[in-house]
């Protein structure tokens, strides 16, 4: 157990792979869907009106983006990381499951250079 607490890094860096890849693999499928067009209004409401279930996803992912985004912000300031704002930017404009994992090893890597 003490091996992966060591090297959690690798872990948060893993994350960062299959959501940035997995997230823009089925963008690129909804878009393929749509005849090459990305209808941005049909990406956001299709998770809120297909059903409950949906809706429960939705509500859990937003909650969780939101206090994910906001540690970020505290902990990257706290921490005094540079370059905060390319994680909030990558979060946004590729995909949140890269760009807080891609934050959270960064973040490790940061503290193992301050010890």
């Amino acid at each position: 157990m003490t091996a992966f607490l060591n090297n959690k890094h690798y872990f948060y860096l893993l994350l960062t792979i299959l959501g940035g890849g997995l997230t823009f693999y089925f963008a690129v499928l909804g878009i393929i869907e749509h005849n090459g067009d990305f209808d941005s209004i049909e990406f956001i409401t299709s998770t809120w009106t297909d059903n409950y279930y949906a809706k429960s996803l939705s509500f859990d992912f937003w909650t969780g983006t939101i206090a994910g985004t906001f540690f970020i912000l505290v902990e990257g300031l706290r921490l005094k990381m540079r370059r905060i704002w390319l994680y909030l930017f990558l979060t946004i404009c590729v995909a949140y499951a890269f760009g807080f994992p891609l934050f959270l090893f960064i973040r490790e890597l940061h503290l193992r250079k301050q010890k």
